[in-house]
């Protein structure tokens, strides 16, 4: 049959409340192969939902090969039991990636395959339940890039700036992790720095820690042109902040300071029960300090609990003292005095070759391997309908529309 007009129009009658079907029974297939093939110069098809309304036309809208529009529904809804709900393509010419499911698709070679715009809203949301929020993989730039109004500067340390999550900004924090239970930003890696923080500013920190701090490995400090140092931060009483020094040693120790009087020239003082479980007890050093006039002070025996102390001469007087008491750590078993290190910072090792990104052909099978791991045996038997169904003539037919 066939038939030539401007347009149709189908008429209420009764209760009908479609105005063209082809229908078929479920689960089979239906005798045509397309439902409905529209070429049109401004539009393929053309639908508006709900009450009546015009279209909204827009840049992107007033052209479309299929325009839904719609005032409180979707204005173009697509699903699919075991394939894609929605493929949008941009170009031509695009390498085939076989076997993706998703709601929405976007497929591209030299453009973005899908771009999110709000103007006062967020552009692209991503919620699960049980998979991530928002996935991103890329063979040879990053993961995910976000970017806060204008990209900051590169990173140093001549490191590239790829990575799985990239952040930039030129006024506002990169990255910010946020956490009610765990950790706000956790860093890892099995052969390198988990976190790695660095400033181009000799006033600034490359590291900045609110609150206490704690380490449970060695804690290295290593300066580029002069001595790396550790500094303590000190309030003073006319309201500015001083700097102190800490002391350093080629060995490890724990020291313990107190006061004592000797009676009648003896002491005997006691070692604090927690410090003595931390140095090695028959290992430490006593240094006194007399607090009156005496003839001298000296350490008659020490023991792993305690210490004599004596005046000198055989002195009978009850002059007070003070004591340091210094310790080798009990818990450090292997040292060597002034170890030698390296204190170039793990990144980047010359010795391992840097991993070369894959090939477009390796990484669409590697596409494609993914999205077999993730079929069900029903996206399967799927597959196998459509590969055996004959391939389509959608070649746009000249002169006078026909209908079968």
């Amino acid at each position: 049959m066939d038939v030539v007009a401007n347009s149709f129009f189908a008429k209420p009658d009764g209760d009908a409340i479609v105005a063209f079907e082809n229908r078929a029974d479920i689960g089979e297939l239906p005798p045509y192969r397309f439902s409905m093939v529209g070429y049109g110069s401004a539009g393929g098809v053309v639908g508006c939902g709900g009450a009546a309304m015009t279209r909204l036309l827009g840049p992107y809208s007033t052209f479309a090969g299929v325009h839904g529009t719609a005032q409180d529904f979707s204005g173009v809804a697509g699903t699919s039991l075991n394939r894609v709900g929605v493929y949008g393509q941009v170009e031509d010419g695009l390498p085939a990636v076989d076997g993706l499911r998703a709601g929405v698709l976007g497929m591209a070679l030299n453009q973005p395959a899908v771009i999110g715009f709000s103007l006062n809203n967020d552009a692209i949301q991503g919620q699960a339940f049980t998979g991530y929020g928002v996935s991103g993989v890329s063979a040879s730039l990053s993961g995910v890039r976000g970017v806060c109004f204008v990209p900051g500067p590169p990173v140093g340390m001549n490191i590239p700036t790829t990575a799985g999550v990239l952040g930039t900004s030129l006024g506002q924090p990169g990255v910010i992790g946020t956490s009610e239970a765990l950790m706000g930003v956790y860093g890892f890696s099995t052969n390198n720095a988990g976190v790695v923080g660095e400033t181009a500013s000799s006033q600034s920190f490359a590291g900045y820690f609110a609150g206490r701090v704690r380490i449970t490995g060695n804690l290295e400090v290593a300066g580029q042109i002069f001595a790396g140092v550790k500094d303590a931060i000190v309030p003073f009483p006319d309201g500015s902040n001083r700097v102190l020094h800490c002391m350093e040693s080629p060995e490890h120790w724990f020291e313990d300071f107190g006061a004592a009087r000797l009676k009648r020239g003896c002491a005997v003082v006691k070692l604090d029960a927690d410090f003595a479980k931390v140095i090695r007890r028959g290992d430490y050093h006593v240094f006194l300090t007399p607090r009156g006039d005496c003839r001298g002070l000296y350490v008659r025996s020490q023991g792993g609990s305690s210490f004599e102390v004596r005046e000198l001469g055989g002195g009978k007087s009850s002059v007070a003292f003070s004591y340091r008491i210094v310790g080798h750590r009990k818990d450090i078993k292997r040292h060597k005095r002034f170890a030698k290190i390296d204190t170039r910072a793990p990144l980047l090792p010359a010795a391992r070759a840097r991993r070369r990104s894959p090939t477009l052909r390796a990484f669409i099978a590697e596409v494609e391997k993914r999205a077999r791991e993730r079929t069900t045996p029903a996206m399967r038997e799927s597959d196998r309908k459509v590969a055996a169904m004959p391939a389509p003539d959608l070649e746009p037919r000249r002169g006078r529309a026909s209908s079968g």
